[in-house]
């Protein structure tokens, strides 16, 4: 990366600390208190994406995106790392949502010293990031903003940081923004063993999703599957069904609503959920 792009991005990042909040979401990040069909289904969702990836020496990397905003991709992307991490794997959670991040919140953690910050140099990948979050769990947040996030993912730099956590890691899931909406998560399925696709019940059209599946065939990247989340109780709360055209869905159920506004600008008050 030249000197001149890492003194514009150095000239943005906010020399005040932002506050980390716990928004409503946080409330479905998987615990002690989740329902038995919530935990069956990230069960059975984790059985069925581990048969789905071919056998490697190193870390497997999952990339979960979505094909709209809205969707639940940043819940789902940490309740697959959670259910993973259960079963006694080393599991590292990258948030590369470098525009509209939501990891640390959900998880209550400091957003500073993320990926971005790795990628442009000016903090060290181990300084990044965040350990025993939950067991076996570690987690890199996203940073501070970058003017040119696919730029950062799509550089040396974020080929280095996905092979070093390879060697250190069983499972690395990187949650990325909507791929029909912006380039990133087309970019970083290049290193990835498979890719996730988050929809929502009754919001997700055909027609979008018919868009999100041909963009990940562009990348070359393997569909591993796709989650439906707030499907109606007529759909098996664990378990999953098969669907001729796009593979695997797995349905269930959370009571809430989705509020969400994607945009380039990090508003921290902003209430929205992904």
């Amino acid at each position: 990366m030249s000197s001149k792009t890492t003194r514009k991005i150095r000239s943005i990042l906010p020399k005040k600390k932002r506050k980390t909040t716990n928004i409503d979401n946080s409330d479905h990040v998987l615990n002690e208190k989740s329902s038995f069909d919530t935990v069956e289904t990230y069960k059975a969702v984790r059985t069925n994406v581990m048969f789905s990836m071919p056998k490697t020496d190193k870390g497997k990397v999952i990339v979960v995106t979505s094909s709209a905003p809205g969707e639940g991709k940043t819940t789902t992307s940490i309740n697959l790392a959670i259910t993973f991490a259960q079963m006694g794997a080393k599991v590292m959670l990258v948030d590369c949502d470098l525009r509209k991040s939501r990891v640390h919140r959900y998880l209550t953690l400091d957003r500073d010293n993320g990926i971005s910050n790795v990628l442009c140099g000016f903090t060290s990948l181990e300084s990044a990031i965040k350990y025993n979050v939950r067991e076996n769990l570690d987690v890199i947040p996203a940073g501070e903003i970058p003017p040119n996030p696919a730029e950062l993912i799509e550089s040396e730099e974020f080929k280095n940081v996905i092979s070093t956590l390879q060697d250190s890691y069983d499972y690395i899931f990187i949650d990325t923004p909507p791929i029909t909406v912006v380039t990133d998560a087309a970019v970083a399925m290049k290193y990835s063993t498979g890719v996730i696709v988050v929809i929502r019940h009754n919001v997700t059209t055909f027609d979008i999703m018919d868009a999100t599946m041909e963009s990940i065939r562009t990348t070359g990247a393997k569909i591993l599957g796709v989650i439906m989340v707030g499907s109606e109780d007529k759909l098996k709360k664990y378990g999953y069904y098969k669907n001729r055209k796009y593979g695997y869905k797995y349905g269930y159920k959370y009571g809430y609503r989705y509020g969400y506004n994607y945009s380039y600008k990090y508003q921290d008050e902003d209430n929205g959920n992904d």
